[in-house]
């Protein structure tokens, strides 16, 4: 029994180990007019399990009010055992002009969502390279949420929102 809840798979946990300062710019390009924005989310994440988890092929679509605004490619990773793992997850914003001009509404007013969706092909070697299709969907992210200005998994202090956490 102790042994098989030692080896009972537990959800993993995430830091998107980004600041406002990356969202204001993005916002401030957009008052611009400037339509399209680039951009590396660090995202740390603790994989409380014994075995490592491979993430191959993951991209996903941001929405805003119902219309896409932009997407996001996960890189093919290794999530080890165990430990904190950091994945660069490349995201580009393209909204025309009237989501352009909402967002950066909301943006000011403190009430910008997206809605996102996506999948990720999961493999863990360990089991004899089972895999799985992981896919999200509806997935509500308000930026301006201070919930996810937890960053205790982040490690690299230029993108953490209080530098004196430590990363364990």
């Amino acid at each position: 029994f102790i042994v098989g809840m030692s080896y009972a798979p537990r959800q993993p946990q995430y830091n998107v180990c980004t600041n406002q300062f990356e969202w204001k710019s993005i916002i401030e390009g957009m008052i611009g007019l400037k339509m399209s924005a680039s951009f590396d989310l660090l995202i740390s994440v603790y994989n409380p399990n014994r075995f490592e988890i491979d993430l191959n092929n993951g991209s996903g679509q941001f929405h805003h009010d119902g219309n896409y605004v932009g997407l996001f490619e996960i890189p093919q990773s290794k999530i080890s055992g165990k430990a904190i793992s950091d994945v660069v997850v490349k995201v580009t914003f393209s909204p025309d002009k009237w989501s352009a001009i909402g967002m950066t509404t909301e943006y000011y007013r403190g009430t910008l969502k997206f809605v996102i969706g996506g999948h990720a092909n999961v493999q863990i070697p360990a089991l004899g390279s089972y895999q799985f299709d992981a896919k999200f969907d509806d997935v509500i992210v308000n930026v301006n949420d201070p919930s996810k200005d937890d960053t205790h998994l982040c490690a690299c202090p230029s993108w953490k929102k209080n530098p004196g956490q430590s990363r364990d």
